[in-house]
């Protein structure tokens, strides 16, 4: 880790009485000339002396970081890389490529077929950083992501920035939202042919190849695995069978470290990850907090009746008493729909060819907010099929969240329910939320700013630094991590799965995701000052993003004046106008805005930037913590949910087991494995506030007016980005006592761009 970093030179980090030295050392130096630049106090107090040089560690301290004896002691945080090259070529994990004619490619014939979980877990980390590699120099080289920068005139960049077709790609197949065409249509140069046939290959399988099926993990841990299945399997002893402690134990004993926002903490680690609490807590600053709505009259009304059909009775007569401004709703009724099945009553389901089963619900979740901030889950439609009536609806047995919490543990049924709910969070987060709203969004909009937008106009300038690594990184998801890992672990099959990310780009709102417009939509205060109250004191991220879209927007405005003083030169800007229109159609994404006013550009700039940093940040970066420890969160279930209340009600620790991947081992990898790839830290260099710091920087000496504007108006980002990470921290603080601490958003710790 980077602070754990030490010069070969140094012996040992500045003492307390070194520091305090250095100090007052500082204070009483005779300044050379008063111009010269001079650090601050706390970099100079830190800085080695000539003691600190020359001083040894104590003989407690260097022993405490000397290697373990035993070499199967030592943290492996990855496999060395010629390590990792040699054991693929010996597996013969690599295409074959015909020497006469480069264009005829065979698939890797080897297959990994028996591995350790941690060995696996490692491979994994290791060739998907390879896949992203691959398709970063293939756009170095095309001059798209280039490590070096280059000018490209506008006409040159249109050759460069083509879209694939959508909604069917050439084959009739349906397609992933627009994107760029990694091999431009025009171009004729045989590497990149060359690099189709063999790259493409490479990324398309080389993740399943390094994945044993089932049978073929080996190791403590499978044997841990057997061995529970064992006792409690027919004539053993079932009371050692498995326990959801057992994997609670496992979490908190033997799991890899964390190179996360959470530096490898997860929900799983807390006493009552399981808890009502946990569970609303999630609906405001987990993974996605991005989807809770205000209930409607309709929603309301089909609990109600639920209630009464189910003989929830007290139920029925605190919702009729409720205020319908305090219910809110995780909606999952459209799932049938949105995969392309028009029976409102199939079964979701999918049987992957290396592993067992899936089943996939579209679960709908009613919560009532309380006056003092309190989220409660009041009711969840394990699998909304169509109608209420035909589906099967669970309530809570605690009316209240000061409700006692004895029974939460031992209450399988609701557990059960909970999990569906998770199961439909999941799916909807992962493909639609995450890498559809976020990542594809942004990518259609990129290549869409790079047809109409010359490199050195000012929208441009403004927003190419938030596209850093972004098309390469979609270039992988879209090869290899969907394909080959998230249709490996959801219950719904990879046509569904298009489908489902085609209904979410399909049905997007551009103007209505402003985040003012969408805490409206939702039913949620969209001013500051109406987010103050107690009512609104645990939904930080509504907090924070708010505050962010304000500080972002100012900036934006700040930016886009010194080009742009009224509505009229926005309107006749020719670049901006097709800018709109390219998105809106090429794009298809008709929900774009026409720009004709300055407010408009600012909204639509602002929107860019927003999505790129703070709303992925929000979505992507916490998903280690809430999703590795795949019990709290699947992303399918195991066994066929209940059809009837009598069933649910019915459900024991056994049945919750058997819904959960804790006896597939590869499928858990696979599920721990697709959080733990997309949560790394932020580096330093790669956040908001280093952005800008950045480019206040390179401004600060220039003269010419519009630059001196550039710097003050990244001074002011600054100022106001870092008054938001003290906002952020009290925002946190300010939430129920035990809550999670949020502070994803802080500007230090938010990337600039969507780097992963």
């Amino acid at each position: 880790m980077a602070g754990n970093r030490r010069s070969i030179l140094s012996g040992s980090p500045p003492s307390l009485s070194g520091k305090a030295f250095a100090l007052v050392d500082t204070l009483l130096h005779k300044v050379l000339d008063p111009s010269l630049p001079t650090p601050p106090l706390k970099v100079a107090a830190s800085r080695p002396d000539q003691g600190s040089i020359l001083k040894h560690p104590s003989e407690k301290e260097f022993l405490a970081q000397v290697a373990p004896k035993s070499v199967g002691e030592l943290p492996l945080p990855s496999f060395d890389p010629g390590i990792f090259n040699n054991e693929i070529l010996k597996m013969k994990l690599f295409p074959v490529v015909d020497p006469k004619n480069p264009l005829d490619v065979q698939e890797p014939e080897g297959n990994i077929v028996e591995g350790t979980y941690m060995g696996t877990q490692l491979a994994l980390t290791q060739a998907y950083s390879r896949i992203e590699q691959t398709f970063a120099s293939l756009l170095d080289v095309l001059g798209v992501e280039p490590t070096l920068p280059r000018f490209i005139p506008l006409e040159e960049q249109k050759k460069l920035y083509q879209y694939t077709s959508y909604p069917n790609d050439a084959n009739g197949k349906k397609a992933y939202p627009p994107h760029l065409d990694h091999i431009p249509k025009d171009q004729e140069v045989n590497q990149f042919h060359i690099f189709n046939a063999i790259g493409l290959i490479e990324t398309q399988v080389i993740l399943q190849k390094i994945t044993p099926e089932e049978d073929g993990f080996v190791g403590k841990t499978k044997q841990w695995l057997l061995e529970r299945a064992r006792a409690g399997a027919f004539g053993g002893d079932p009371q050692k069978g498995f326990k959801i402690q057992d994997v609670v134990d496992y979490n908190k004993y033997h799991r890899k470290f964390g190179t996360d926002i959470a530096e490898g903490g997860n929900i799983g680690l807390l006493d009552d990850w399981y808890s009502d609490r946990r569970f609303a807590d999630q609906q405001f600053t987990g993974t996605n907090p991005t989807t809770i709505t205000k209930a409607t009259p309709a929603w309301i009304a089909d609990f109600v009746k639920a209630a009464k059909v189910g003989a929830y009775d007290k139920w029925a007569n605190v919702l009729a008493k409720a205020d319908p401004a305090s219910l809110f709703v995780q909606d999952g009724s459209y799932f049938r729909k949105a995969v392309g099945e028009t029976n409102a009553e199939a079964t979701l389901t999918f049987k992957p060819e290396f592993v067992d089963q899936n089943w996939c619900v579209g679960a709908v979740s009613l919560f009532q907010l309380h006056e003092d901030g309190k989220l409660h889950p009041v009711a969840i439609c394990i699998d909304h099929k169509g109608t209420i009536e035909k589906s099967v609806t669970i309530f809570n047995k605690r009316l209240s969240p000061n409700d006692s919490t004895a029974s939460e543990k031992e209450d399988w049924p609701w557990r059960y329910a909970k999990t569906c709910a998770q199961v439909t969070d999941w799916i909807r987060h992962e493909l639609t939320v995450h890498l559809t709203l976020s990542h594809f969004v942004e990518e259609a909009i990129i290549v869409g700013t790079n047809r109409t937008i010359p490199m050195d106009h000012p929208l441009y300038r403004l927003l190419s630094p938030h596209w850093y690594k972004t098309l390469s990184l979609n270039a992988a998801a879209r090869a290899s991590l969907v394909p080959q890992v998230v249709c490996d672990i959801v219950g719904i099959t990879p046509d569904q799965s298009m489908s489902f990310i085609q209904d979410a780009y399909d049905t997007y709102d551009f103007v209505g995701s402003y985040i003012p417009n969408d805490l409206k939509r939702r039913g949620f205060p969209s001013t500051l000052d109406g987010l103050k109250h107690p009512r609104y004191k645990n939904y930080a991220y509504a907090k924070n993003m708010l505050a962010l879209w304000g500080v972002l927007r100012t900036y934006v405005k700040s930016m886009l004046e010194i080009h742009f003083p009224d509505d009229k030169a926005v309107a006749a800007d020719e670049n901006i106008q097709a800018w709109a229109k390219e998105i809106q159609t090429a794009a298809a994404m008709p929900s774009f805005p026409a720009v004709t006013t300055l407010d408009g550009l600012i909204d639509a700039t602002t929107m860019c930037i927003h999505i790129a940093s703070p709303f992925h940040s929000a979505v992507n970066y916490l998903q280690s913590f809430y999703q590795a420890f795949v019990v709290a969160k699947p992303p399918s279930l195991c066994s066929a949910p209940p059809t009837t209340l009598d069933q649910l009600k019915a459900i024991k620790e056994a049945h919750l087991v058997a819904a959960l991947p804790i006896n597939r081992q590869r499928q858990w990898l696979l599920a721990a494995q697709v959080p733990w790839l997309l949560s790394f830290k932020v580096e330093d260099e790669r956040s908001l506030l280093n952005f800008a710091a950045s480019q206040w920087n390179v401004y600060k000496h220039k003269k010419k007016a519009n630059e001196q504007k550039v710097r003050d108006s990244s001074q002011a980002l600054y100022v106001n980005l870092q008054a938001l990470q003290k906002q952020f921290f009290y925002n946190s603080t300010g939430m129920d006592k035990g809550s999670i601490p949020y502070m994803v958003l802080d500007p230090g710790l938010t990337a600039v761009s969507i780097l992963i």
